[in-house]
């Protein structure tokens, strides 16, 4: 919990994801991102008099796995209704959305925060369709219509949060579910999940909610955490100075950090909710409720833990399975190392800063054979780092690499035997400690020999071998 002058924020969140279809939710345009300004309309999704709606089963299907993947109850019965508004990115007057009857109800998803395992719950999960994109330059106003029926699953949270950080960081975690569970693209920077932020303040140990403020479309997991700070201040001093906090409909300013007054927030009833009369109750029952979630991809809760069962660290495992195109890359290493737990390590260091980037990477098999070469004495960590990025350079393989550039191993006793009488030719205060008793010593003289070795001597045969010079 986080505090400020003695009042906490008490937050829920409203998510919308738009779901990855082709079409859009109640008619067959296409619902791909961008394009000319409204290039991609009919008469369904402008709303025009006679137009008739009719379900995308991709939509419903997608919602559905929305509902599974978060722990929801998915109804049998949900309906489709009306709610009216005026703006002029809603061409309809309307938008299309499920106010009585959601699809799903009552789940939760769980994270972890400052080593702390917390819990939010969703009240419920709707599907509806997206309104159009408006946008500012200087005085004037465009509007594109492209985005007008896009399909939305509307994920409502119940007021669990205490802090900026919790939200940020439930946020993040839904994020997370929803990519692995391949409902969404989730890209806030295009407006493909975006954020309504609900919060009010009440003096801490209270258990009265205070005056409730929705902050409007925020698409920053970073803004998140500053908007619900900014308005947790702003509540706080107006409290405190003697006003009143208004229910109300704010923005988050990104050049100021602050909240900012839009409207009054409207009561349900400004929405006149009536029933979409053009699109039958929709029925969802068990078996197909069964085969979806059959067909639900492995969350990424579950992939983290069969990799921390394998030994790999959980700041790795969480890091692997950031996204689920570094976990899919990690499974075909799995499939093909001996040693999972170094090429886990490896990948972290090695490959997962360039697949960030965006940038060309080496085969999984090119990984696994890097972490077998180690796991078989065959490189030193250093060396299979740098044969990786060699590999990565100069498109070789890695083992290639090491032999190219002189990486393998020095396990030569004849070479290494060597190596050692030149170390203690030129350290010979050093040998005259060790005969004297001064185990510790020897140290000195491995130290001087990886360095003529240029850091390749094998380790434990190094030592056997200086041991025995000492005998």
């Amino acid at each position: 919990m986080v505090s400020y002058k003695g009042y906490e924020p008490v937050i829920g969140v409203e998510v919308h994801v738009e779901l990855r279809t082709s079409e859009k939710a109640f008619c067959r345009c296409s619902a791909e991102y961008g394009g000319d300004p409204d290039s991609k309309c009919c008469p369904v999704c402008l709303g025009m008099p006679g137009a008739t709606p009719s379900l995308n089963p991709e939509a419903h299907r997608l919602a559905v796995l929305t509902g599974l993947a978060l722990g929801c109850k998915i109804e049998r019965v949900s309906r489709f209704d009306r709610k009216h508004y005026f703006y002029p990115d809603l061409p309809k007057g309307y938008q299309i959305t499920q106010f009585y009857d959601p699809l799903c109800r009552d789940g939760a998803v769980t994270f972890e925060l400052d080593g702390v395992r917390r819990t939010v719950g969703i009240e419920r999960i709707h599907l509806e369709e997206d309104a159009g994109k408006l946008s500012y330059k200087g005085d004037k106003l465009s509007i594109d219509n492209n985005r007008c029926g896009v399909p939305l699953a509307e994920i409502v949270t119940r007021p669990h949060m205490r802090s900026a950080d919790e939200a940020m960081a439930f946020v993040d975690e839904l994020r997370r579910i929803l990519l692995f569970a391949g409902v969404s693209d989730c890209k806030m920077n295009e407006g493909s999940l975006r954020c309504d932020v609900n919060v009010s303040v009440r003096p801490v140990g209270s258990e009265t909610p205070g005056v409730r403020c929705e902050i409007k479309n925020i698409n920053s997991i970073n803004f998140i955490g500053r908007a619900v700070d900014a308005e947790l201040v702003r509540q706080t001093d107006l409290i405190l100075s003697g006003g009143t906090v208004e229910v109300q409909t704010r923005r988050f300013n990104e050049d100021t950090l602050k909240t900012e007054y839009m409207r009054k927030k409207e009561k349900t009833a400004d929405y006149r909710y009536i029933r979409e009369p053009e699109i039958p109750a929709v029925i969802t029952d068990e078996a197909y409720v069964e085969s979806v979630r059959r067909e639900m991809p492995p969350l990424p809760a579950k992939r983290e833990e069969e990799l921390r069962n394998i030994g790999i660290k959980a700041e790795s495992a969480k890091l692997i399975c950031s996204l689920p195109k570094l976990a899919d890359y990690f499974d075909l290493v799995k499939k093909e190392t001996s040693d999972a737990v170094t090429a886990a390590n490896l990948f972290v260091s090695e490959i997962i800063p360039v697949m960030r980037r965006g940038e060309p990477c080496v085969p999984p098999e090119y990984l696994a054979r890097c972490a077998d070469m180690f796991a078989a004495g065959d490189v030193n960590i250093v060396s299979a780092r740098t044969s990786l990025r060699l590999s990565l350079e100069e498109g070789i393989s890695p083992h290639t690499a090491a032999e190219r550039h002189g990486l393998f191993v020095l396990k030569d006793e004849g070479l290494i035997k060597e190596m050692i009488e030149k170390a203690c030719a030129s350290n010979e205060k050093t040998v005259a400690q060790i005969r004297a008793g001064k185990v510790s010593a020897k140290k000195v003289i491995i130290g001087g020999v990886m360095k003529l070795s240029s850091g390749r001597a094998e380790p434990r045969l190094l030592s056997r071998l200086v041991d025995e010079f000492f005998e």
